[in-house]
């Protein structure tokens, strides 16, 4: 059955909250590669900031089961401009180990200069609830995304693929690898057993918009 005939896709609003923040606390952060290597945990204040940033920026996309009315999936999205400061203000240790490996994706490329634009999406979340996998619900999620940040004349959009599944997903709606890093490269200590083919690096993808 297609995405388009079992989902109801829309943007996030105010009434999405809490099924969303039950959805990353039940399924993303239990299912991240690098959150359940390092045994994350439920950061309930960061997520709740995530949540808080995407609903401030409107560019985030929900799908819901259209017969129980269950969330399904989620991408959870922020703007980010050209001149915005990259600092890391967490205090969970592992969250900003995490956060700083993300960072680092970035440091051979400047995608703004690349895409010629003063603003671009950051898809920072996407998760798809283990029952409702195998149906394309990434990538439409993804699509709708990008599709409403066209019309809001974002540049560009890229996001950090820490799997191969999501990696997937992206490539199958036009997103490119512009930097690669094996998890062992970048932590030879802390990540020497993050070998698995399916999660063992991290890739930064992105696509003009």
């Amino acid at each position: 059955m297609l995405p388009s005939s079992r989902f109801n896709v829309h943007l996030m609003c105010e009434e999405d909250r809490i099924p969303v923040l039950t959805l990353l606390t039940n399924s993303f952060f239990r299912d991240e590669p690098l959150a359940k290597y390092l045994q994350l945990g439920e950061p309930m204040d960061f997520a709740k900031n995530v949540i808080n940033d995407a609903l401030k920026d409107k560019c985030s996309f929900v799908a819901y089961d259209i017969k129980t009315n269950q969330l399904a999936g989620v991408c959870l999205n922020e703007v980010k401009y050209k001149n915005d400061t990259n600092t890391i203000n967490e205090s969970n240790e592992k969250l900003h180990f995490i956060l700083h490996l993300l960072h680092h994706m970035h440091k051979n490329i400047n995608l703004f200069d690349h895409f010629l634009t003063d603003s671009l999406l950051h898809i920072f979340i996407i998760n798809v609830d283990s029952n409702y996998r195998g149906y394309g619900l990434a990538s439409t999620l993804i699509s709708a995304s990008t599709e409403h940040a066209k019309k809001l004349n974002i540049g560009g959009a890229y996001a950090e693929a820490t799997n191969i599944y999501s990696l997937n997903s992206f490539k199958q709606i036009g997103f490119q690898t512009y930097h690669q890093l094996n998890y062992v490269e970048y932590d030879q200590v802390r990540l020497a057993n993050l070998t698995d083919k399916n999660y063992d690096q991290c890739q930064l993808v992105a696509r003009t918009l």
